[in-house]
């Protein structure tokens, strides 16, 4: 009886508060992949949903991708860590702000995209009653040359989103991505990505 009553106990806290995601994002050339992780299910000191580890691993194609010396893309990696929190002034709207690591070897790895940008994130959710929940966000990364290296001079990254809750912990989501780089080989700027996409998201 114990042990049935802490199984409950342990399932129900984890459905409310275990807040890690997975997101799958594709069109006809392109996979994304991302995963969120909430530091706040392994640290109590930590308050949940505040600070996230966030990996991503896309595999762009060259219809959507404009790079120098004819390289074709390769695989894209990010990780790095958001820190964000509900605003008093807007409810149901997040703010946060983070670091990230990019790189990709593209097919030379001497002129590989290699940068640590900066960024701002916003999601918010449409106050819509008798609906099914929807929600807009926004995420924007910069580089600057002191933290790009190897051929890249600057990095920036822009994505927007448009996320439809069919179910609990289950969401569809659509949107725009678009990153661009500049070389300070050849003084020129090209990009890695611009394309729409659709996909879901799961919060578990």
């Amino acid at each position: 009886m114990l042990k049935k009553l802490f199984l409950s106990t342990l399932f129900i806290s984890t459905a409310l508060f275990a807040m890690h995601d997975f997101e799958l994002n594709l069109n006809e050339k392109d996979v994304d992949l991302r995963l969120g992780l909430d530091v706040g299910q392994f640290n109590e000191s930590i308050e949940p949903e505040s600070v996230l580890l966030k990996f991503r691993l896309m595999k762009g194609d060259e219809a959507h991708a404009s790079l120098p010396y004819a390289q074709d893309t390769n695989w894209l990696y990010e990780g790095g860590f958001i820190i964000q929190n509900s605003t008093p002034f807007a409810p149901g709207l997040t703010l946060g702000m983070g670091v990230k690591l990019t790189y990709s070897p593209l097919t030379q790895d001497h002129k590989a995209i290699m940068a640590l940008p900066i960024g701002v994130i916003g999601r918010y959710q449409l106050p819509i009653d008798g609906f099914i929940p929807l929600y807009v966000g926004a995420e924007v990364y910069y580089a600057p040359e002191v933290l790009s290296f190897k051929s890249t001079q600057n990095l920036s990254q822009f994505q927007t989103s448009f996320d439809i809750e069919l179910m609990e912990r289950g969401q569809i989501t659509t949107g725009y991505r678009w990153m661009n780089n500049t070389r300070e080989d050849i003084g020129g700027t090209y990009h890695y990505n611009q394309s729409w996409y659709l996909g879901f998201r799961f919060l578990f």
